[in-house]
């Protein structure tokens, strides 16, 4: 898992791939495809690269799916 930030206001989150989606409605994907204090859009949010990858299972961040992590 990465890290990113988002530029608007700089709330930092725990990047997941898009499966994270499959199945969920239509306002969970909204909530994990927006940043969790000012709503903008995952597609604008910065990888952090000075920051370690996070072990699987390790939270601390709020989830968010980031597009350029599809494979």
């Amino acid at each position: 898992m990465k890290v990113c930030a988002c530029p608007a206001c700089g709330t930092v989150h725990e990047a997941a791939p898009s499966p994270v989606l499959d199945g969920l409605s239509e306002e969970r994907v909204y909530a994990r495809t927006h940043c969790k204090l000012c709503e903008s859009p995952s597609a604008h949010f910065v990888a952090l690269a000075d920051e370690p990858d996070l072990m699987d299972g390790e939270l601390g961040y709020p989830l968010a799916v980031v597009p350029w992590l599809r494979g």
